[in-house]
């Protein structure tokens, strides 16, 4: 069985050298880019990926379309941000060959959750939303859609099933690359809200955001990540904030 490593990217020059070096072992590593204006898609090239540009829309749709282009009859999602350990990577090898699809037998199917290790502002994060952290992305490439605009979700009538060991996640390296982040997110975060027929409301607007923190502080024991668990905390309840304040005025504007 042929395995696709993919790797979505939007100017991720800083990040792409080291995070295809860690997929040197997939018999395919592709790169779907959506305008990347730095380095990204010659130092991808030049570490054995193709590449593939596309125009991108939401996050959903990107790797649907990137699962069109590989060739692999597995595929294995990372972000350019994560690094596959070489443990990880011998438990992917050994999940293919043990269990590759037998499509006379209906058997063996099966998609595979990934734990993560997330270091956010250089600090690994053990609580919090951290705490049993582990996205669907090896699957037979056949047997999956992608659904929801951002935070995007595997939809699959396979079993899921959970590896044992963890990829890396950089996540957020500073106060900057979290503005940034934000950015990119707010707009799909609002498409997505609207999709589920959130409501706009002052009430959202003013209780969600402490309650995301002290959910996330206290119930979820990110007090005990040290300063790294406060910032989380604080700065997860400023993004909730901001999104609740910015459906309100959407809502507001098309009445």
């Amino acid at each position: 069985m042929k395995l696709s490593a993919i790797v979505l990217t939007f100017n991720e020059e800083r990040n792409i050298p080291d995070c295809l070096a860690a997929l040197s072992w997939a018999d395919e590593r592709l790169v779907v880019d959506s305008g990347s204006t730095d380095g990204t898609l010659e130092l991808a090239k030049i570490n054995g990926a193709r590449v593939v540009q596309h125009r991108f829309t939401d996050f959903a749709s990107q790797r649907n379309f990137a699962m069109r282009q590989a060739t692999g009859d597995w595929v294995f999602f990372v972000d350019a941000d994560e690094r596959v350990t070489p443990a990880l990577a011998e438990e992917i090898r050994s999940v293919i060959r043990t269990d590759a699809p037998d499509p006379s037998a209906g058997v063996g199917k099966a998609a595979y959750a990934i734990p993560r290790d997330n270091c956010f502002f250089g600090k690994r994060l053990r609580f919090g939303d951290a705490r049993g952290d582990a996205p669907t992305r090896l699957f037979p490439r056949e047997d999956v859609i992608w659904t929801q605009p951002v935070h995007e979700k595997v939809e699959t009538s396979l079993p899921v099933r959970k590896l044992k060991h963890s990829m890396l996640h950089f996540s957020t390296r500073d106060l900057a690359h979290y503005k940034e982040k934000l950015r990119e997110y707010l707009p799909l975060e609002l498409e997505t809200m609207v999709l589920k027929g959130v409501k706009p409301g002052w009430k959202s607007f003013l209780f969600r955001p402490p309650a995301k923190f002290f959910s996330l502080y206290f119930f979820k024991l990110g007090i005990l990540d040290g300063v790294a668990g406060f910032q989380y905390a604080i700065l997860s309840s400023y993004y909730t904030a901001v999104k609740h304040w910015r459906l309100i005025k959407l809502s507001s504007r098309s009445r």
